[in-house]
């Protein structure tokens, strides 16, 4: 645990492997996960539609990071804007379009998650 889905736009051109990794090393860092308990992924996606202007150059990334619940408001918050604010440094983004960067915490039920270790 935590579970972080990594969903982009086609349209965009990112290393997911290294931006997963530079994701986890941030996730850690922040001192509320262990390192060997996070499972990223990303999904490029190659079908969507930003706003209703379809000529419009527009673009969209945003993560879902699934957490154990029995944090404060407080800290998802702050695990949030980390979360973008990574993302945000060392990509090359295209100057031409409006990329929108969004990420959420849910709490995943401690009582009712089930995990093996094998």
């Amino acid at each position: 645990m935590p579970h972080l889905f990594f969903e982009y736009t086609d349209n965009l051109k990112i290393d997911t492997k290294q931006t997963l990794l530079r994701l986890n090393e941030a996730l850690v860092g922040s001192g509320h996960f262990d390192e060997n308990a996070i499972k990223a992924r990303a999904i490029k996606l190659d079908d969507y539609v930003v706003g209703t202007q379809p000529q419009a150059r527009r673009a969209f990334l945003h993560m879902r990071l699934t957490i154990l619940s029995g944090r404060t408001a407080e800290v998802k918050k702050q695990v949030a804007e980390l979360l973008v604010a990574t993302v945000q440094k060392g990509q090359a983004w295209p100057e031409d379009t409006q990329v929108q960067i969004t990420a959420e915490l849910i709490d995943m039920q401690r009582d009712i998650y089930g995990k093996q270790v094998l």
